[in-house]
């Protein structure tokens, strides 16, 4: 045990004859750097350098910041410096000192709203989104692939997205000052089928490792039944949708605005949509003044112990009557084509046909 110490002070010596040069010069590789934001939510904010994520600052409530150890040379920082404001300014480390940027002025944040999709409908919500050389890791889109990412600066990203059982795709993309931007990432056919992928919700993992959308009646709504692995029939507006063969004869299947695709009727502004439908951006929508679109629509006659639920699942002025959520209305038309505007204790409101 005596000897240990003597054979560590013997390597020590060994590397710094050895090396001496490489000691000496170590600490001018590396430079210090000094901020302080305007503007910012320390609950939100981080200061980091594009392409070292490793590096990382938190910012204080006065809105200070330092990052150690930063490479000598010309750098880019990433800041987000709340949920609305961001930056990515340049500037030069010097090797050995420290540099302050002063009082940094953010500006506002961008956004990449990003939409999953993989081939036969198999399950994207365990995917993970890495936006490279910065520290947003490891984000997950919900259970319809799509997720917002930011607050971001200006600026081009790389987006990595991997998913158990799919090849590794990466999307190049860039946002201007403020900018909210769609982007679209299509995984490429997956290594294995859906006993190990899973499949997306509202379709079943088939014998032949395929994910379909029934494999008996009772997976299909009603006036739906399954033929060939897939439920076909005249599904009301608004039913959620895998394609044409779902909806009546005057719909399509529409990727919705909140996310989703459901059975909608094409319009144009001048057109007249069926009771309680508007015509929004070329779609027949459930009417805003009472429902925040399809979800809500269909949630008329949800179980509810208070109109907190009823307005939280979408219901604009929603009332929990009898544990049923509903709206108060004047006439039918204000109704989904299900329900009838009807006399009661609580005064008029939607009640099931």
């Amino acid at each position: 045990m005596r000897q240990t110490p003597h054979i560590v002070m013997t390597a020590l010596l060994s590397l710094g004859v050895g090396g001496c040069f490489e000691l000496e010069n170590a600490p001018f590789r590396v430079g210090t750097v000094h901020g302080q934001l305007r503007q910012s939510d320390p609950a939100v904010a981080l200061v980091s350098v594009l392409d070292h994520p490793e590096l990382l600052s938190a910012v204080a409530p006065d809105g200070t910041f330092t990052l150690e150890q930063v490479p000598s040379g010309e750098a880019e920082l990433f800041i987000i410096a709340s949920a609305s404001k961001a930056l990515r300014p340049a500037l030069t480390v010097p090797g050995g000192q420290s540099v302050s940027l002063g009082l940094v002025e953010p500006a506002e944040a961008s956004f990449l709203e990003l939409r999953l999709k993989a081939p036969g409908y198999q399950d994207v919500d365990e995917a993970w989104i890495d936006v490279v050389g910065t520290p947003l890791q490891g984000l997950r889109p919900d259970e319809s692939g799509r997720l917002l990412v930011g607050p971001l600066p200006d600026g081009c990203y790389t987006l990595a997205v991997s998913l158990e059982g799919f090849p590794e795709v990466r999307s190049e993309t860039c946002v201007s000052i403020g900018e909210t931007k769609d982007v679209k990432v299509n995984l490429p056919a997956p290594n294995s089928g859906c006993t190990e992928t899973g499949c997306s919700d509202g379709f079943h993992c088939a014998p032949d490792d395929r994910c379909v959308e029934c494999l008996e009646d009772a997976h299909c709504g009603s006036n739906l039944v399954c033929q060939n692995s897939r439920c076909e029939g005249q599904a009301p507006f608004c039913t959620p949708c895998a394609g044409d063969w779902n909806c009546r004869s005057d719909a399509s299947c529409q990727e919705l605005p909140q996310g989703g695709s459901a059975c909608v009727e094409r319009c144009d502004d001048g057109d007249a949509c069926e009771d309680g439908f508007t015509c929004q951006a070329g779609q027949c929508l459930p009417d805003t003044a009472r429902f925040n679109g399809c979800g809500a629509y269909l949630s008329l006659g949800a179980d509810c112990e208070g109109d907190e639920r009823c307005r939280a699942l979408g219901l604009v002025n929603g009332l929990c009557v009898e544990a049923k959520c509903t709206l108060p209305c004047t006439e039918d038309r204000e109704c989904s084509d299900t329900f009838r505007c009807s006399d009661t204790a609580f005064g008029r409101v939607c009640q099931p046909d």
